[in-house]
């Protein structure tokens, strides 16, 4: 057998030095993992190795025998496990010559395993009603109670115990209740079956789950008396028999997001605050869904029309024992009340109105029991705005070019499918819901529409390059006191902080434009005249483009080719037709030319600074260094034509 120089593994260990018994110094060496040279300094000294995921790094021990650094002879030695724990004894020679006694303890470390679960995800909100996740996953405040799903992933590598559960932590419980979250540990045969797990004690049962797999825990919370932030979700796993006090960092944490969402009377305009700030909206139009509205519709007339109806038409659902007009007419005022945020008590506004409804709530509890499933009133119905007036008051304020730019948390456009679903809930119940708002003196704009042109199924045959290509893009007119000038077509250049630091004008300072584009088949010329001279200056300068993104900053790179049919994912797959493919530019290599965040950004030929494409996806791997990924982008053209702008 061939003596090994250096070990594999993966996860996050702590080494630990147990024994020397050499003369020569020793040292470990550790590569490809967040770690790098570690010197021993003697027997008892420690330090931690973070592994890349599942990528194994390497393991050697050294020795300096007086001409330099040289490797031992390295073999995995006795390994103990508990439930929770794994140690793993190395051993080495650092005689690799015949005359070794190959007694392989010139040095002798330790290896115990650093965690066993981690949150690969942050959690996010399931309604119980319907067990839909809530947009992006976010917490409402003022809906109350949600199913709180969070994904676990054993990084133990080796399996989890028979019975081994995942719980939240005694001090993420604490966290929580003393911010007015309450966590439920009180669940029904009917819910557990839902969703398809056993509880023990406050964990979930999650069992011998193998290395590096996850699963999807589910935890009941109630948020009706929460500050609207971001709060730490730890989890931790509990093994079967005692706790193992000596665990190593068996906890991991990731972050939820709160937001609470009121309806100020005196303004009109809905208000949704987050730990970034506050976001106030008023909903011009909205568009419902036809059936449920129409069934929404019918149940309200017999509920509100009639004081409540004890039966439904001929196969249709049946409300309740009915409400006398008094106590319907409290209970819109209450919703009311709680819109504006004045009435907290959102389980006493749903109990009453279940009451009334009859058959369509929960058992009335304080929280316990059967979720999933109840909380519907049956006068529920799909309804999404489509031309609403906002403004964003950030907590921290700052700037951006022309104004403030959301650099972190992109959720703000979020909150406004949040503000749907509170809408949906106020439109149905109250007898007259103010859909039309005005406020005039917050209004900078307004959401005008929006194309997304794409297919979803792939075509048969894909389209010839003069084809429209699709797009997807947003419009939005602002009001007439902004007073727009040449300085729209001005654009950052390369900053000395950011990753790119080759300006095409001068550094930290402004690409001054002026609207030109070029068309599509102007495009087509740029392409063919490339392929016929591959090695001439001219075609190569003219694929020659850059962005100034909001994420990335100013990145060069070049035009690659014209994609017919470009798929792009996103919970579900889309195909884009004739779409722009950005590659990297070998000359002036960045790490990732489009990122999250630099959606929207106009790319433009370098030379000309005439707009050849609307960015809208790119593709990065971190780990592949700079100069690698792909951005893809709407030919300007088609954005003007399906968005019926121009550039002037």
């Amino acid at each position: 057998m061939t003596d090994l120089t250096e070990l594999e593994l993966t996860g996050d260990w702590r080494v630990v030095v147990e024994s020397q018994n050499a003369a020569w110094n020793q040292r470990v060496v550790v590569s490809d993992a967040e770690g790098g040279t570690h010197t021993v300094g003697g027997v008892g000294s420690q330090f931690d190795v973070y592994g890349l995921g599942q990528d194994p790094w390497r393991l050697e021990i050294q020795h300096d025998p007086g001409s330099g650094w040289a490797a031992s002879w390295v073999r995995f030695g006795a390994r103990t496990t508990t439930p929770t724990s794994i140690s793993q004894v190395i051993e080495s020679e650092d005689t690799t010559t015949p005359t070794s006694d190959r007694d392989f303890d010139d040095l002798v470390i330790r290896l115990d395993k650093l965690g066993m679960v981690d949150q690969p995800a942050r959690p996010f909100a399931v309604w119980p009603a319907s067990l839909q996740m809530m947009p992006e996953g976010i917490i409402e405040a003022s809906l109350g109670r949600y199913l709180l799903a969070a994904r676990v992933r054993n990084i133990f590598t080796d399996p989890w115990p028979a019975g081994a559960a995942v719980g939240l932590t005694a001090r993420c419980r604490a966290w929580l209740a003393a911010s007015g979250i309450q966590v439920i540990d009180a669940w029904s045969e009917a819910d557990l079956a839902a969703v398809g797990q056993q509880m023990l004690g406050g964990g979930v049962v999650v069992g011998p789950l193998a290395p590096w797999a996850s699963a999807l825990v589910y935890f009941k919370v109630d948020v009706s008396a929460a500050a609207p932030r971001k709060y730490q979700v730890e989890v931790e796993v509990v093994a079967p028999g005692p706790e193992d006090l000596g665990h190593l960092n068996k906890r991991a944490r990731a972050p939820m997001m709160v937001s609470r969402t009121t309806y100020d009377s005196q303004r009109e305009v809905f208000v949704s605050a987050c730990d970034h700030g506050t976001l106030t909206a008023a909903v011009k139009e909205v568009q419902a869904d036809r059936n449920t509205l129409l069934r929404a519709v019918a149940t309200a007339r017999r509920l509100f029309g009639s004081g409540g109806s004890t039966s439904g038409p001929a196969g249709g659902p049946g409300v309740g024992p009915g409400c006398d007009p008094r106590d319907l007419d409290l209970l819109r005022r209450r919703l009311r009340a709680f819109l504006d945020g004045h009435d907290d008590d959102v389980c006493g506004i749903w109990g009453a109105l279940e009451a009334c409804c009859g058959g369509c709530g929960g058992d009335g509890d304080d929280g316990g029991g059967s979720w999933v499933g109840t909380g519907a009133t049956g006068l529920e119905f799909f309804v999404f705005p489509t031309l609403v007036e906002y403004r964003v008051d950030y907590a921290v304020p700052f700037d951006g070019q022309y104004g403030p730019i959301p650099y972190d948390d992109p959720w703000w456009k979020l909150l406004l499918l949040i503000i749907a679903i509170i809408l949906a809930v106020a439109a149905a119940v109250s007898a007259a819901a103010d859909l039309a708002a005005h406020s005039d003196n917050a209004v900078i704009g307004k959401l005008t529409r929006s194309v997304l042109n794409a297919l979803s199924a792939s075509p048969a045959s894909p389209p010839v390059s003069a084809d429209p290509g699709s797009v997807d893009v947003a419009v939005t007119t602002l009001d007439g006191n902004r007073t727009l000038t040449a300085a729209i077509f001005s654009y950052l250049d390369a900053g000395s902080g950011e990753m790119n630091t080759t300006p095409v004008v001068a550094l930290d300072g402004h690409i001054d434009t002026s609207g030109a584009t070029l068309t599509n088949a102007q495009l087509d010329q740029i392409f063919q005249n490339l392929a016929d001279h591959p090695s001439d200056p001219a075609a190569q300068a003219a694929v020659e483009v850059f962005k100034s993104g909001a994420r990335t900053g100013l990145t060069p790179a070049l035009l690659g080719s014209l994609a017919p049919v470009a798929p792009r994912t996103n919970g579900t797959t889309i195909f884009l037709l004739n779409q722009l493919m950005i590659v990297p530019d070998p000359a002036l290599p960045v790490e990732g030319h489009s990122r999250p965040g630099d959606s929207g950004s106009l790319w433009m030929q370098r030379g000309t600074n005439a707009i050849v494409g609307l960015n809208h996806a790119g593709a990065f791997d971190p780990d592949a260094g700079p100069g690698t990924g792909v951005a893809f982008a709407n030919r300007i053209e088609d954005v003007m034509s399906a968005a019926g702008i121009r550039f002037a």
